[in-house]
């Protein structure tokens, strides 16, 4: 089964949680998500003023990403520009869309480095939800498409792949390209420092050589208390969380973990 997140008709953009996703990874990318188990940073009364962001955000019309996208045998490609809006939010635009395969293809921006021949059975993806009909070679209705809640830096995604269409998962990967982002830094300066447990923060925290790195999220949590506790703001949070899609689209849950640190992004 496929949860989907603002599907919407042919042409929309989508966000596809595949069943089996863990917010950590699961087993078909676990080397993504190893953690040494550390002790955590105990309370500390003094409360962290919240950091503004301090990054631009790129002007409406950047862009951000250009690339061709491909399968292996090359009987189907399409070309892929990331516009930025101005508001923190991005657009694909597509065009040169072309196929001889006669069979309905999907085009998504994963978090993992793909490759050819692969299946996609977990983690989030970002893009079309379908298209390109069977036998159908012009280019789709409408050429362009949001990375709905890819946050303000969308290049904790790694790889665009195009897959086949059947009803349901798992798919295989026909074609892929790596991605190469030109994002300005949005949180210039991004610390996070621990100042212990409070209301809506009382998770545990597993640090390296001190630095807070990964936070497991309680119940009762919510974002704007844990981004207090660290001293960060939400957006802060997220775009740290990104590549586990974490604090995207979704509700805090007990148990999910919080990635802090920004080179693990």
């Amino acid at each position: 089964m496929i949860r989907r997140t603002g599907v919407a008709a042919l042409g929309l953009a989508a966000v596809l949680t595949v069943t089996g996703c863990a917010t950590a990874g699961s087993a078909h990318h676990a080397a993504t998500n190893e953690r040494p188990a550390t002790a955590s940073p105990t309370a500390s009364a003094t409360p962290t003023a919240v950091a503004d962001p301090a990054g631009p955000a790129p002007a409406a019309g950047t862009v951000v990403l250009d690339t061709d996208l491909a399968t292996a045998d090359g009987r189907a490609s399409i070309h892929l520009q990331v516009v930025a809006t101005g508001n923190d939010d991005y657009v694909v635009q597509t065009s040169a869309y072309r196929s001889t395969l006669g069979q309905p293809l999907a085009i998504f921006f994963r978090q993992f480095d793909e490759r050819v021949g692969d299946t996609i059975s977990d983690g989030v993806s970002f893009g079309y939800d379908a298209w390109g009909a069977p036998g159908e070679t012009a280019q789709v209705p409408d050429q362009q498409f949001r990375l709905q809640e890819a946050g303000d830096d969308p290049s904790f995604l790694r790889t665009a792949v195009l897959v086949d269409r059947p009803e349901t998962s798992p798919w295989t990967v026909l074609g892929v390209a790596r991605l190469d982002w030109h994002v300005p830094d949005r949180h210039p300066g991004l610390t996070v420092h621990d100042s212990g447990q409070r209301p809506g923060a009382t998770g545990t925290v597993e640090s390296i050589d001190g630095m807070p790195r990964w936070y497991h999220v309680a119940d009762g949590d919510t974002l704007d208390a844990i981004g207090h506790r660290f001293g960060v703001t939400v957006a802060d949070l997220r775009y740290l969380s990104a590549r586990q899609a974490l604090g995207l689209a979704y509700d805090l849950r007990a148990g999910e973990t919080l990635n802090l640190d920004r080179a693990r992004r």
